[in-house]
């Protein structure tokens, strides 16, 4: 018998904001494939409430409560899984915070600060937490696997979208934050996949969809429903693949910004190929001020 390749039996995946959203949509998502899920956020009856979904459904689940801005609170999410579960095979890094609506000089900065607290340290503080875990993991021989939610917002300024500038700065380091990590986790068997995607019916979207007809008209077209968003997710995942986009709605502007990108860098002048000092192969002893440190 053939095994299936996306089944997730025997593996132990942790997965922080899984109190509501698409943290909890990709949880159960994994439940329902055979992972053992830790569950963690700051939203502890929530939490308790995905737990019980996927242990209802025949799964395996726990609940640690962990704000993603603490270490000592997300190394227990990891102690939790390990010693419940076994080793980590599955990091899903998943933070929402606030609403970031609104033109650059229209915000609160008290609450941009707040906000990028969450997002930007807060994503770096678990993928810095449960990185070591997973590097573990995959030096025993099993795959290991590291998820970061991000948005259509990580790929450029969505032109089909209010205003929303702290929130588009927050996502838009999450690209960074997973660049930055498959480059770092080069080499150790840990696969990175950034998940971008563009509307999702979340608790809080239809929210905010109920709220005003005009909204309702803008967003519902162009809507995803978690449980498609969080199956390409895990299906992404399995595949490796560095971004996993889900909605078309995204393509014509992340393919503008990425051309706008390609245009400014192309106007630059070749040089010769032994001056190149970083030559995509992740070399990095060309770099020309690495040797100095």
């Amino acid at each position: 018998m053939t095994e299936n390749p996306t089944r997730l039996d025997g593996e132990v995946a942790v997965v922080t904001g899984g109190a509501s959203g698409v943290g909890r949509g990709i949880a159960l998502e994994l439940g329902a494939r055979g992972a053992s899920v830790v569950v963690s956020d700051i939203d502890d009856e929530g939490g308790a409430q995905t737990v019980a979904a996927i242990t209802d459904a025949g799964g395996t689940a726990a609940y640690v409560h962990a704000d993603v801005r603490n270490a000592d609170e997300l190394r227990l999410v990891v102690e939790t899984a390990q010693s419940q579960f076994g080793p980590v095979t599955t990091a899903v890094v998943s933070v929402m915070a606030g609403n970031g609506g609104g033109r650059i000089w229209e915000h609160d900065l008290a609450d941009v600060r707040a906000m990028f607290d969450v997002f930007v340290f807060g994503t770096f503080s678990t993928v810095h937490t449960f990185g070591p875990a997973l590097i573990d993991t995959a030096r025993s021989g099993r795959a290991a696997r590291l998820l970061l939610v991000g948005s259509e917002h990580s790929l450029g300024v969505p032109p089909h979208v209010f205003a929303a500038s702290a929130y588009t700065t927050a996502k838009y380091a999450t690209l960074g934050i997973a660049d930055t990590a498959r480059r770092d986790f080069e080499g150790t068997g840990v696969s990175v996949t950034l998940l971008t995607p563009s509307w999702v019916r979340t608790e809080k979207v239809l929210d905010l969809v109920r709220s005003s007809p005009e909204l309702a008209q803008a967003i519902e077209p162009h809507a995803q429903n978690t449980r498609d968003v969080a199956r390409a997710a895990v299906d992404g995942l399995l595949r490796g693949d560095y971004i996993t986009a889900t909605n078309p709605v995204m393509r014509a502007f992340v393919i503008e910004h990425a051309r706008d990108v390609m245009t400014a860098v192309q106007m630059l002048p070749e040089i010769a190929e032994a001056d190149y000092a970083h030559d995509g192969t992740g070399d990095a002893s060309r770099c020309p001020v690495i040797g100095h440190f």
